[in-house]
């Protein structure tokens, strides 16, 4: 039997051997088994395709044209000729006021007008000769009027004391004396206290009469006065006529009646178009929405009658989250669904953008109109629909596409492909890009149909 201690190192060297040779070998074949192989690049074959840049919202239909119609007038309702829903032409009576007042007022301005200008006719025309004979006429009556005046003032004027005043003064003079003489007797004790009071009382009377007489003559001479100051008058007057009538028109009087017959005709005017502001007149083609008064009612220049839309060609308000509005500018096509109209689409062109934010349901948004093309289908259509909306900002078709992550942006801004050759090799080309969306861009130039192109993670 051998030496343990010898059986045992003779076994640790076995193993130190055995572990050395394990060792030297994962270190040069392990490694190699371990070294990662060099990755195939991800390839992409130019296609052809369409890219749409659209933004989603939703809206409601609205009239083109909306108008609540008032009287220009005030007055009482007579009669609403339309009802809601009712087609209306341009131009159509739709409802009128009582009119009895304002029609007999045009008749009387229609008089008014013609005898303006039949007064500025007659000064035209000039005098007849039998309005100079009447003239003449009256300017003798009235000279000989001044005439008698004249003399009646005359007559009263060189009389120094009339007949009348003469006998109640020489009346009172005589009354007076008597009273003295009953007076002196009375004190002497002679006659009675009641023979002297009537003595007194007659003198009074007297005198009273004496004044009315006086009083009659003064009131006299002032008739005189003025009886001859309105013959004076009513001479020169006459004077004046007839000088008119012989002379031409003069212009002021021309004039003045050419100016009564505007202003007759502007009454006129007034009165007519008082009239025509009684009645109510579509002022375009529409539908009649709301019918707010009825007959009988008293109504004002500011009392809506009814409201009036456009519905033939009806535009679209809706609305786009604050993110997208750069997808919306006027002239970009929308897409419309109503939700009334579930199989039935509509395509339209934005056209206003609001250039204020609002908020809609709690969510700021952008609020634009399009009109749409109502004549592609047949459907009634309803002002207050409500819609989804697609806005189309951009769009190609049939356009040749390549995947966003083939492309390499230069560091002056241009776009590069690393292109792989039908021989595996890679060439680099420059390329034209156009639309992008999330996916794909649009190659305008640098490639064609089928070419592959190498696409980056």
């Amino acid at each position: 039997m051998k030496n343990p201690r010898i059986w045992i190192i003779g076994m640790l060297v076995l193993l130190l051997t055995i572990g050395a040779g394990y060792f030297a070998y994962t270190r040069t074949y392990g490694a190699q088994a371990q070294e990662p192989e060099e990755p195939t690049p991800e390839t992409a074959t130019v296609t052809q395709g369409d890219i749409v840049l659209a933004a989603d919202g939703s809206g409601e239909l609205i009239p083109a044209h909306e108008l609540e119609l008032s009287f220009r007038t005030t007055g009482r309702l007579a009669e609403v000729l339309v009802g809601v829903a009712d087609q209306v032409a341009e131009g159509d009576l739709l409802a009128r006021l009582d009119t009895l007042a304002l029609g007999r007022a045009v008749a009387e301005a229609d008089v008014e007008l013609q005898i303006a200008q039949l007064e500025l006719a007659d000064v035209r025309e000039g005098p007849g000769e039998a309005e100079i004979a009447d003239a003449e006429a009256a300017l003798r009556d009235a000279q000989t009027r001044l005439t008698l005046a004249c003399d009646a003032y005359q007559d009263v004027a060189d009389a120094t004391e009339s007949d009348a005043v003469k006998a109640a003064r020489e009346s009172y003079d005589w009354w007076v004396g008597y009273y003295q003489s009953q007076k002196a007797r009375y004190e002497e004790g002679k006659i009675s206290k009641t023979d002297h009071d009537w003595a007194m009382a007659a003198m009074i009377q007297a005198q009273e009469k004496r004044q009315r007489a006086i009083n009659d003559a003064q009131a006299e001479r002032t008739r005189a006065s003025n009886s001859l100051q309105q013959a004076r008058s009513a001479v020169a007057q006459a004077e004046e006529s007839l000088a008119f009538l012989r002379s031409q028109p003069l212009t002021d009087t021309l004039l003045e009646a050419g100016m009564n017959v505007d202003e007759a005709l502007l009454a006129r005017e007034e009165a007519q178009a008082n009239l025509e502001a009684a009645q109510l007149y579509a002022p375009f083609r529409g539908t009649v929405m709301d019918v707010v008064v009825g007959p009988g009612d008293q109504v004002g220049m500011d009392t809506t009658i009814l409201t009036l839309a456009q519905m033939e060609e009806p535009l679209l308000r809706f609305w786009l989250e604050e993110s997208d509005m750069t997808r919306v500018a006027v002239g970009n096509q929308v897409i419309v669904t109503f939700e009334g109209l579930p199989n039935y689409t509509f395509t339209g062109q934005v056209l206003r953008v609001d250039p204020v934010l609002v908020t809609v349901s709690g969510t700021t948004a952008v609020q634009s109109q399009a009109r749409l093309n109502v004549g592609d289908h047949d459907a009634t259509l309803l002002a207050g629909m409500t819609a989804d909306v697609e806005v189309v900002s951009a769009e190609t078709r049939d356009a040749l596409l390549v995947p966003l992550g083939a492309l390499e942006e230069t560091p002056d801004g241009r776009y590069v492909v690393c292109l792989v050759r039908a021989d595996g090799g890679l060439e680099q080309r420059e390329v034209e890009v156009g639309l992008r969306d999330a996916v794909n861009a649009e190659v305008l130039s640098g490639l064609e149909l089928g070419e592959v192109v190498r696409v980056e993670d």
